[in-house]
């Protein structure tokens, strides 16, 4: 099973695009708030390096009431359906790094540590874009590269966090990951699903109704 890791990247962070992310649509005109978010943003672009890890995983057998994964068993009827014509998966985890995440602990006015939550968001949203290009030119240049992840729909809950860790084997240590006994990932911007071949593209976001959620990636399907 191949293994690939995404760390040590550079990623076009630049510090307008990061304070444009920070500030969102809020209208700030207290210069002590701006120059705060402009040290935030200088501090946090000199430490970030946020990571991810994909692997090349085989279906290795199915049923009717199951998918097997490396070996590794899988129940959701959801996960069976959107894996019916394929017979490999890219399990991944992507994290904003556990640089960044020590940083965010440093604030403790609640909206300095609103402003550090969207720091990590901002940069786990870069490394899951490259990460996902890189693997779309790679394996999938042509056709759908869709993708799914535990905990967004009931179908397929966020216990099965456990699972992509134990497909990944040490993928997860290896870029700082850890998995904690409610089964959320530290540090705390973290996402973990996996990419897959389909005839039509799909992404969980199609089913899940917060509309306004900043990790949105497709339209939501009344």
């Amino acid at each position: 099973m191949e293994t690939i890791l995404f760390r040590d990247i550079w990623l076009d962070d630049s510090e307008d695009a990061l304070l444009a992310f920070i500030v969102g649509k809020s209208i700030l005109d207290d210069d002590e708030d701006l120059n705060m978010i402009h040290r935030m943003a200088k501090d946090a672009m000199s430490i970030a390096s946020p990571k991810a890890v994909c692997c090349i995983a085989e279906i290795t057998a199915r049923s009717s009431d199951w998918i097997e994964i490396e070996g590794i068993r899988i129940t959701s009827p959801l996960v069976m359906h959107n894996l019916e014509n394929t017979h490999r998966v890219f399990p991944y985890i992507a994290t904003c790094g556990t640089e960044l995440e020590a940083w965010s602990h440093n604030f403790s006015d609640p909206l300095e540590q609103y402003w550090a939550d969207q720091v990590k968001l901002f940069y786990l949203g870069k490394i899951r874009s490259y990460m996902s290009d890189q693997i779309r030119k790679r394996f999938f240049p042509v056709g759908h590269m869709s993708s799914m992840n535990p905990g967004s729909l009931k179908e397929w809950p966020l216990t099965q966090q456990a699972v992509l860790f134990r497909i990944l084997g040490n993928g997860a240590e290896d870029i700082g990951v850890a998995l904690t006994d409610s089964f959320l990932m530290l540090p705390s911007k973290s996402s973990s699903g996996f990419f897959f071949s389909s005839k039509e593209a799909y992404e969980n976001c199609q089913f899940c109704p917060i509309l306004n959620c900043p990790g949105r990636r497709a339209p939501y399907k009344e």
